[in-house]
């Protein structure tokens, strides 16, 4: 084989940028498995590409990385579920991680038709794990953002004239000042409330 046309084709260029679909993918694979000219391109080309990238960055603004580091380390904190450093819930939230924390509380004994278990109440956030049979009533926050991750069962969400159906890995936000509700769909709802207070 002609290693040079080869590499003329452009075809490893593709390959680095993931542009090959999963046949031509597969055939490039093999031909760098094959001949160590090819794979010795391949690499230079790799290191081209990463010179180019970080030629060309763009150092995000102060609140935009601010916030992306902070969004990856609440990641981690929701993998490692730790109840001295828990987490803010998003809409990034995985709920199947909330729920095995829940399911670690133990017996859940309702009252009037509802369970409350505080999980986190500092200077700035207060999360409850709460497992109801009752409807939720109509209320507004002035000073504290709230919203809720659905673990289990479904429920109706509404916020002004929008009504919302939610079940397991849905989330909420309240806006301030905003009357909202929330009605069960299924005989019961367990979720996380979480309140945050206004900066």
């Amino acid at each position: 084989m002609d290693l040079k046309s080869y590499i003329d084709s452009g075809v490893l260029d593709l390959y680095a940028l993931d542009l090959l679909n999963e046949t031509e993918r597969v055939e490039v694979e093999n031909m760098l498995s094959i001949h160590k000219e090819l794979k010795d391109e391949y690499e230079l080309i790799q290191k081209d590409l990463e010179n180019y990238a970080t030629v060309n960055s763009i150092e995000p603004p102060a609140p935009l990385h601010e916030m992306i580091v902070d969004s990856i380390l609440n990641l981690q904190k929701e993998k490692a579920m730790d109840l001295d450093d828990l987490p803010i819930i998003n809409k990034y939230s995985n709920h199947n991680n909330w729920l095995k924390l829940a399911n670690s509380i133990g017996e859940i004994t309702l009252t009037n038709g509802k369970f409350e278990k505080v999980l986190r109440n500092d200077d700035k956030v207060l999360q409850v794990f709460v497992v109801t049979e009752i409807d939720i009533e109509e209320e507004t926050h002035e000073q504290e953002h709230e919203s809720f991750l659905v673990l289990s069962g479904e429920c109706s969400c509404t916020i002004g004239s929008s009504v919302n159906l939610m079940g397991p890995g849905d989330f909420m936000e309240i806006p301030l000042h905003e009357l909202h509700d929330v009605q069960l769909v299924s005989k019961s709802v367990s979720a996380i409330l979480q309140r945050i207070k206004k900066s």
